[in-house]
């Protein structure tokens, strides 16, 4: 897998700087394509399954490729596009893609200075390299306001990927990443898999201050009906068991800063 990724970073310095045929699987880039003003070089995207994408009324009437789990790859290779940018669950489309020379590539986003990287390069490859800077620099002026505006530090905190079975981020991850920036404790560290299953009594020991379940409410309701022991911890006492919409604090875009904000209003 190493190697893969680093075959792609190295795909990038190659890449078509003025690509006009953009077929974009990533929702997050998609958001940028849009923060950039550069949407009309979008000729298809990839639907999630169960979110939508910012702007929702405009990007539902974009020509689909099918999901960005499942993209199609027949309908992706008739658009004849001078780029293709996938998302982590569509990763092997590039090296189908690659055997019809068609240029495709993905870009992480595990961490906040990932999105920053991020923008800039989409900058560059739609020519709005000026444009990506000021998004840049707003992004990072408002989050830096919001960092040092909370003293949150020490406190502990799980955000649960799933709640049943349990699965929580690790540091190695983007909302990992936003914790750590904002002083937060998390109680998942030094583990492999990056959202590993957390055994129920793993949880009730830490006793978390705060837990963040990635979803709705009808999700974080689950978990105490789930686990009634849940309700022993601070976290629980305090109301402090907040749901987020994965699309706020999981998707790489600059409007990340929404669900940090939503995060700290829910903390306080």
């Amino acid at each position: 897998m190493k190697k893969f990724l680093i075959l792609i970073l190295v795909a990038f310095f190659a890449l078509n700087l003025n690509a006009k045929r953009l077929v974009v699987l990533d929702p997050a880039i998609i958001e940028m394509l849009y923060m950039l003003e550069a949407q009309d070089e979008i000729v298809a995207i990839a639907q999630p399954t169960t979110s939508k994408i910012w702007p929702k009324n405009l990007t539902q009437n974009l020509t689909s490729v099918g999901t960005y789990t499942k993209p199609n790859l027949e309908k992706i290779i008739e658009l004849k596009p001078d780029l293709v940018i996938a998302s982590f669950h569509s990763i092997n489309t590039i090296s189908e893609l690659k055997k019809f020379d068609i240029n495709a590539t993905i870009f992480e986003a595990n961490s906040l200075e990932n999105i920053y990287s991020n923008i800039e390069k989409i900058g560059e490859i739609v020519q709005k390299s000026s444009k990506a800077k000021e998004i840049i620099s707003s992004l990072k002026n408002s989050l830096n306001n919001a960092i040092n505006s909370d003293n949150l530090k020490g406190k502990k905190i799980a955000i649960l990927f799933s709640t049943n079975p349990i699965m929580a981020f690790n540091n190695q991850t983007l909302p990992g990443d936003i914790i750590s920036k904002l002083g937060l404790e998390n109680i998942v560290t030094d583990t492999k898999a990056k959202s590993p299953i957390l055994p129920i009594e793993m949880l009730l020991t830490a006793n978390p201050d705060f837990i963040v379940v990635i979803g709705d409410n009808e999700q974080k309701n689950s978990l105490i009906k789930t686990y009634p022991a849940l309700k022993r911890v601070k976290a629980a006492k305090n109301g402090k068991i907040i749901s987020i919409p994965s699309s706020l604090l999981l998707r790489g875009t600059p409007r990340i800063e929404e669900g940090i904000q939503i995060l700290l209003k829910e903390m306080r």
